[in-house]
């Protein structure tokens, strides 16, 4: 078994926020160019509830901006709490909008975003909505909409009706965290949670585009196992993961922390990966650690192998970042927790579930080619939960929502909902370790930075989904995609 090589830079400088330029990533100049500022809708939904103002563009979301045949597709709530599904034609065409009437969606509960899948192989478009420990809300397109966009009058009648179900006569009563993503052959999976926070297993289902039908539901995490701390003994947790993404090999990574029934922060590093699209699963040495196909043998707290960075509840570690995976198939992950050094600095003494806002850093870690994990401690305090990008050199980009200049601390939230967008970058020559704020944009914006990866991927453009902060609460405000090229000077 590798021991975790853990290479900690102590970098705990404030982080510069250059509201209208680029700065050098290492030794090299960087130029960033901002191609277009699209408005999607002038008047998107702003809530007001127990987890913050936005529900559009949260962390969770996977996806809800995605491309495919050269157009590009955002699923959000209007003003008049309507899901929609808006499309343009890349590079900057205009916006075509589909409102669906016949969904009321009533809540202020930021859990309960919308989710958007895309099938490439049939040309569907999938949705899911309106989630927290509720029944399934889920409508698709008829085959081919996504592969000829101009020969589909953009209207509601694409779609057939709301399902409960997936599996014909498998209704999903209790779903929380719906995600989409594709397979390397072009298909889709879709990945939910049943039960609660801190008591809850993790779901994986296959779309197959030649029936048109999902199948093959099976778990793939568990809630069972018992867990010790320094503070107490949980009987049960949930899983909370960064992301599931493919590299070029068809591997499929995950990385999640746990949440124990007992509730408080969030603990340790996890990760996995599978080579058969999310049956069996081997740890960071690649020894077998879940058979989603047998009882009693998926993933669980004491599966050998797979706490690849230990990660206590006294350092506050936030739950569900970004990952990435490189070209050389090394994921990559960014999260926010708290040190004993950024502790001790702090000036905030309100230690909520989270910490002091003024003692979250960035922790980059990453999966070396020998199953070794490294860490690289990134400048300045931790905005909302990032976003990572790699470029076809293996440089890296963040994005992520900071705090303004003036912005006020509160260690409550794990929001900053008059912020800015911020890209940071680093160079793969430098293992990573030169991170770089190389943009901020002016907001305000209330939500956590979403990008397209599918178009990343493909043209080499990052388009980043904002939502203008509102004046005052519940006030509707301007959704945008922001578009943004990169290169050397």
């Amino acid at each position: 078994m590798h021991r975790n090589s853990i290479v900690l830079l102590p970098l705990l400088l404030t982080l510069v926020c250059r509201l209208a330029g680029a700065a050098d990533v290492g030794d090299e100049a960087s130029r960033i160019t901002k191609l277009h500022d699209s408005l999607v809708d002038p008047a998107a939904l702003t809530i007001e509830g127990g987890f913050g103002q936005c529900i559009n563009g949260l962390s969770f979301q996977q996806d809800a901006v995605t491309s495919h045949a050269g157009w590009q597709y955002v699923g959000y709530y209007d003003a008049s709490r309507r899901v929609c599904l808006a499309r343009r034609k890349l590079p900057d065409g205009g916006w075509q909008h589909l409102r669906f009437a016949d969904y009321d969606f009533r809540s202020d509960d930021a859990h309960n975003t919308i989710s958007l899948g895309l099938c490439p192989a049939d040309g569907t478009i999938h949705l899911a909505f309106d989630h927290h420990g509720h029944p399934l809300h889920y409508r698709v397109s008829r085959p081919q909409v996504a592969a000829d966009p101009q020969k589909a009058a953009w209207t509601p009648a694409l779609f057939g009706p709301i399902t409960s179900e997936l599996e014909a006569g498998k209704r999903l009563s209790v779903v929380t965290y719906p995600r989409f993503w594709r397979t390397p052959d072009g298909g889709l999976q879709f990945c939910y949670r049943v039960g609660g926070s801190g008591n809850g297993d993790r779901m994986l289902v296959d779309y197959c585009p030649q029936s048109g039908c999902w199948q093959q539901t099976r778990q793939i995490d568990s809630r069972e196992g018992p867990f010790t701390d320094r503070f107490n003994t949980s009987p049960s947790r949930c899983s909370y993961p960064n992301g599931y993404t493919y590299d070029a090999q068809g591997r499929l990574h995950v990385t999640w922390v746990w949440r124990e029934r007992t509730q408080g922060a969030n603990h340790d590093l996890m990760y996995a990966f599978s080579e058969d699209r999310g049956f069996t699963w081997r740890n960071s040495q690649g020894e077998p650690v879940g058979d989603s196909r047998t009882a009693g043998r998926v993933i669980r707290i004491d599966s050998p192998g797979i706490t690849v960075v230990p990660i206590g509840r006294e350092h506050y570690l936030m739950n569900t970042h970004g990952q990435a995976v490189d070209s050389h198939g090394r994921i990559h992950t960014v999260m926010w927790h708290a040190t004993e050094a950024s502790l001790a600095q702090s000036q905030d003494k309100q230690h909520g579930q989270f910490g002091p806002a003024d003692a979250r850093r960035y922790q980059h870690y990453w999966r070396d080619d020998d199953g070794t994990w490294q860490h690289t401690e990134l400048p300045g305090m931790a905005g909302n939960r990032p976003k990572l990008f790699f470029d076809q050199q293996d440089n890296a980009l963040m994005i992520f929502n900071g705090r303004q200049p003036a912005g006020k601390l509160d260690s409550r939230s794990v929001y900053f909902d008059q912020g800015v967008l911020v890209i940071m970058a680093a160079t793969a020559a430098s293992r990573w370790s030169d991170w770089r704020v190389i943009h901020t944009e002016r907001g305000p914006f209330m939500n956590e930075m979403l990008g397209d990866p599918y178009r990343w991927r493909e043209d080499g453009v990052l388009s980043v989904l904002v939502q203008d902060s509102p004046a005052k609460p519940r006030e509707p405000t301007a959704l945008r995609i922001l578009d943004f090229a990169f290169g050397k000077k």
